[in-house]
């Protein structure tokens, strides 16, 4: 449609502008030798080079004498050149480049190729689409040269100051490109090349501190004219001669009573650009109360009594017009000067009345960048989402803060299901994790907690992963002396740590980057600071991925929790946690047959020592990363299909915040070489939880959400489970944690996985999957 438009508008342009085309290549050529166009390289789309066409506006060497950028009243723009390029006639044969397709008649300004190269993956986005004649920028812009003749630099200026400022305007147009949008764009551009707001500025300058007097000399003549033009209305443009001299006996009357009331109500020294409805009731005020002094000093004096009283009334009419009209037009100068085609949007949060001078200061241009878009005023009982459209993300931050508010919230759901003519139930009602657990909630009592880890050194490696992190905020709720996060990924770190110096635990926190297969940081972190709880979180999790990096999965999982469980011990740490899952009970994928070794490896250190040794085992924790809930709400808010591996197939699941209470219960109850296993409850099938799950969002099963099956993937399997057969299950204290026993594996076993581990550090005999046969547990 666009291109369409191009097209004809183009057209039509080269053909009723041929006259004007036609005077400007003539003034060119008589101006000064050289060609009429100038033609130059720019980039188009998807940074495409092409010849641009402009009416030459320089002398014809340009370019060899001087920079690539035009500052101000440069040298070597022609006289006529000064013209075009003011009038933007120069512009005009950049319509040939729309016609051929180079260009749109609205874009982003084509960029020379050395600016565009510096902002190549800006542009790479920006030119998605076809370069324009016009654009935000270049109506923002539309004085540049003025603007670089005040640098000292101009090119510096123009490359880091202007032409990122243009980048970002050309994004914030290729994000909310429309038709109406282009219309807006050229209308604008239209106004801006006619109306003379350069000369309005010089004229309001030269005013200076007689402004005064000169607003009090206009307004006079605005009362003489109302008068005049009063005179003509009522005797119909032909006044009889009686009349006329009754019009020059009293006009300077007229416009001295009229004057004075004006002064009484201030408005001569009232500032224009900012009438408001107070200004507009001076007006009246003024115009009101003139008019009936002179009513009755026509009724009271009989020299004045063949004075028309209908010329009186037009008079009043007339005078309200002039001086409110006036004062209108300064104000859209202001407008149109000051205009912000790219605003900020901004939310108005305020109680009362107070907001109401903060819209007002907006609505006059005080803040010219801002765009008010809503208004919360209140304190509301409930909360409607109506974004289910936006992105995902979008909408959950906003849950996120109705959570955090303690208020009620829904969802509507999306206006697309109306036009495709799905049944659009009820308001989806917000929900929780626990919304999908199929069971209550563990709740755990954390006051003993707080006790075992006060003023306690504790460190957590994978500090930034779903489990690393929720134990990270439980942990620095006891209030340990110090937390040492411990983390490979810098970012995951940042936003962890970020989180809990937002909740005041700033002087408690100490982040490290590090990888737990890096022997030499972890002993020199553990010697730094000598934790007493070691939470080894870090680990590969995903299984299919892990499929096709073996070695890394060994590596990191079985390697590093061996590192890690050393260093622990060389340095005094009296607990160590290893956080395992269900995937190493009778593992049949790399994922789980790494957790079984690094199971057997912490089992193996267990020597009596001043450390205990502890694992704790569980199954899938929801909305962890990679974890099945967040692909499922993705899948959902785009509409569907909601993809499931086997109808059959079933998980134990806990949310994070509960396996972790129980991860924390555990780490106090170990007294070393114990493998502690998480009550879960039953399994759940991951087809009835995608059903759960579309439902809470409002939507039927299969109807409005489609369920695809996928098959399994490579090294799942159809059902987990939490021990093995040949393990035996005892109680412990604590009613939600179990113990598993097999007897302790047998020396020859322990060393093999030695040797393992040896190997994928030297990363020369984990070539297939058969090494790991050296795990007892693994089924032939």
């Amino acid at each position: 449609m666009k291109r369409v438009l191009d097209f004809l508008l183009s057209a039509a342009g080269l053909i009723l502008l041929a006259p004007i085309f036609l005077i400007a290549a003539v003034a060119v050529r008589l101006d000064s030798p050289g060609p009429v166009f100038f033609r130059q390289r720019r980039m188009g789309r998807y940074l495409r080079p092409f010849p641009m066409f402009k009416f030459r506006t320089m002398v014809h060497n340009a370019a060899e004498i001087g920079p690539g950028i035009t500052v101000g009243r440069d040298p070597r723009i022609t006289r006529v050149g000064h013209f075009l390029r003011q009038t933007k006639i120069d512009e005009l044969p950049q319509l040939w480049n729309v016609l051929c397709g180079d260009m749109s008649l609205v874009g982003s300004r084509p960029e020379l190729e050395q600016y565009v190269m510096m902002y190549a993956q800006d542009y790479r986005s920006i030119l998605k689409a076809r370069p324009g004649i016009t654009d935000v920028a270049s109506i923002v812009y539309r004085d540049e040269s003025d603007l670089l003749a005040q640098s000292g630099d101009p090119e510096e200026t123009y490359v880091h100051v202007v032409l990122p400022d243009k980048i970002r305007m050309a994004r914030h147009y290729t994000r909310d490109a429309s038709l109406l949008n282009d219309l807006r764009l050229i209308t604008a551009t239209l106004v801006f090349l006619i109306y003379p707001d350069k000369a309005f500025d010089r004229l309001l300058a030269a005013m200076g501190r007689h402004r005064v007097a000169i607003t009090a000399a206009l307004q006079a003549m605005l009362f003489a004219a109302a008068n005049v033009a009063a005179f003509a209305l009522r005797f119909d443009g032909t006044v009889p001669a009686t009349e006329f001299r009754m019009f020059l006996h009293t006009v300077g009357l007229v416009v001295v009573i009229r004057m004075i009331w004006a002064q009484a109500f201030g408005l001569f020294r009232s500032v224009w650009r900012f009438t408001g409805v107070r200004d507009l009731e001076s007006i009246l005020a003024t115009t009101t109360l003139s008019s009936l002094t002179i009513l009755l000093g026509v009724a009271t004096i009989h020299a004045f009594s063949p004075y028309s009283r209908a010329v009186i009334v037009l008079d009043w009419v007339l005078c309200n017009c002039l001086l409110g009209g006036i004062r209108i037009l300064r104000r859209f100068h202001e407008t149109v000067k000051n205009a912000a085609l790219l605003r900020k949007k901004v939310l108005v949060v305020g109680c009362g009345d107070s907001t109401e001078p903060v819209l007002r200061d907006i609505a006059n241009n005080r803040f010219k960048d801002y765009r008010v878009i809503g208004l919360v005023n209140g304190d509301p009982d409930e909360v409607i989402i109506a974004c289910s459209s936006g992105p995902g993300d979008r909408r959950e931050e906003i849950v996120d803060s109705c959570r955090k508010s303690g208020k009620p919230f829904r969802i509507v759901p999306d206006l697309r299901d109306v036009l495709i003519g799905r049944e659009i139930p009820e308001l989806t009602r917000s929900f929780e994790a626990d919304d999908l657990l199929f069971r209550e909630p563990i709740r755990s009592d954390g006051t003993d907690l707080a006790t075992q880890f006060a003023n306690r050194p504790v460190m957590i490696t994978g500090a930034g992963g779903s489990i690393g992190s929720e134990i990270t905020r439980q942990i620095a709720a006891c209030h340990p002396s110090r937390v040492i996060l411990f983390e490979k990924h810098e970012n995951s770190l940042y936003e962890i740590e970020r989180a809990l110096r937002l909740a005041g635990y700033g002087s408690e926190i100490e982040p490290v980057i590090g990888d737990v297969t890096d022997a030499q940081r972890v002993d020199k972190v553990m010697a730094k600071f000598q934790p007493e709880f070691v939470f080894h979180a870090a680990a590969y999790k995903h299984v299919p991925m892990m499929e096709r990096n073996a070695r890394e999965a060994y590596k990191t999982n079985v390697l590093g929790t061996r590192t890690v469980a050393e260093a622990a011990i060389r340095h005094g740490a009296g607990h160590f946690v290893l956080i395992s899952t269900d995937k190493a009970v009778e593992p049949v994928s790399v994922m789980g047959m790494t957790k079984r070794i690094a199971e057997l490896a912490v089992q193996g250190l267990q020597n009596g020592g001043g450390t205990r040794l502890c694992t704790v085992r569980f199954g899938n924790v929801l909305e962890s990363s990679g974890s099945v809930i967040p692909l499922f709400r993705e899948q959902i808010e785009r509409g569907g299909p909601v993809t499931v591996t086997h109808p059959d197939a079933t998980r134990l699941f806990m949310t994070i915040p509960e396996a972790v209470q129980l991860i924390l219960h555990a780490a106090t109850l170990g007294k070393g070489g114990e493998v502690f296993v998480l009550d879960m409850g039953k399994p759940v099938r991951i087809l009835d939880m995608a059903h759960a799950l579309i439902r809470l969002y409002g939507f039927r099963p299969g109807r409005d959400i489609r369920i695809v099956f996928t098959g399994l993937r490579p090294g799942e399997k159809l059902y987990e489970k939490l021990f093995n057969d040949n393990e035996q299950i005892w109680k412990t204290t604590h009613p939600k944690i179990l113990m598993a026993t097999t007897g302790a594996p047998e020396e020859e076993k322990h060393e093999e996985v030695r040797n393992l581990t040896r190997a994928v550090a030297a990363a020369t005999r984990i070539n297939t999957l058969a090494d790991v046969g050296l795990v007892p547990e693994v089924p032939v």
